[in-house]
């Protein structure tokens, strides 16, 4: 597990305190403020997902065991705010699959299988201007796959949007249970914060509700009603630090995998840093054309129904 998932864990089950002399920041308000700037931030990125492919195999030592395959993703990106939330976002994202020859062997006969293996490697996107740009792994040049919010390149794999200010209020009205950490310096902006921490469940039909980048990355109106926890840290500005995301159905008994069962556990985590410099996203040059039929998570939603 990536260090900022384990921190997104650790943090959510450290104990709570308080610093006396600080008023507590409204979140909301923080979100607002930022949108009202048009401030800007860059970001980083981790997940993985696992597949419910698998295979027995024979080891060296004469015994069997169970291997099985899944994806592990991360990367960078800049976002840039206007009052209505995300109106430009780019976003340079690496894909692994492991015992990839699972996934190979599938491809044959499962097109959302096939498609993700076009998306190993770095993936560049941007979206800016109401249009996606896409540079997919070993290409050499820019496409225009087609028309997009300003956040169509940040949520994909980062299914929650705590930039529009009504999905973060929905996120507050669950009732999630609440950290506050000490004062401590973060170790690459140098910034002396306290972070406070939120965590609850939501399910994916009520994000799709709520959320217009949601229903925009899940191309379906039926995403399903799985649930998902969430984790979300903001500082005492009430400027996002962190969202993290995980699905699981190992915590969910009789729960199905996402995506007709092909992913039955996903996380993502989002990383949030220097909302106070200037953040300028530009269109690169490129050619109208068709994107990547698979290049997010949220694109198993509307994976088709499997073939026996």
């Amino acid at each position: 597990m990536h260090p900022l998932i384990v921190a997104l864990a650790l943090v959510a089950a450290a104990p709570a305190t308080v610093h006396a002399q600080t008023a507590e920041p409204d979140p909301v308000a923080g979100v607002r403020s930022l949108l009202a700037r048009g401030a800007g931030a860059t970001t980083e990125f981790y997940g993985s997902a696992s597949t419910d492919l698998t295979r027995r195999v024979l080891m060296s030592n004469g015994k069997s065991n169970i291997i099985g395959s899944g994806t592990k993703l991360s990367g960078t990106g800049k976002i840039k705010l206007g009052r209505a939330g995300v109106i430009a976002s780019e976003h340079i994202r690496k894909l692994s699959i492991d015992n990839k020859h699972l996934v190979v062997d599938e491809a044959v006969k499962d097109p959302y299988f096939a498609d993700l293996l076009r998306t190993v490697g770095t993936l560049r996107t941007v979206s800016v201007g109401g249009w996606q740009y896409q540079l997919a792994p070993g290409a050499k040049t820019w496409v225009r796959t087609g028309r997009a919010s300003g956040g169509g390149a940040a949520y994909g794999d980062q299914f929650i949007n705590v930039l529009e200010p009504a999905t973060l209020r929905k996120l507050l009205s669950t009732k999630p249970r609440k950290t506050v950490n000490p004062w401590v310096k973060d170790n690459t902006t140098g910034r002396r914060q306290q972070i406070y921490t939120l965590t609850g469940t939501i399910t994916l039909k009520e994000l799709y509700r709520v959320s217009p980048s949601f229903r925009e990355a899940a191309g379906t109106s039926d995403p399903g009603t799985s649930e998902v926890t969430w984790t979300y840290m903001y500082d005492d500005r009430g400027w996002p630090y962190r969202i993290f995301w995980g699905f699981d159905t190992d915590q969910r008994p009789g729960a199905r995998g996402l995506g007709d069962g092909r992913m039955p556990e996903a996380r993502t985590g989002t990383q949030y840093r220097n909302w106070d410099r200037p953040m300028t996203i530009k269109a690169p040059a490129a050619t109208p054309g068709r994107g990547l039929a698979v290049d997010e998570l949220a694109d198993v939603l509307s994976a088709p129904e499997r073939r026996e």
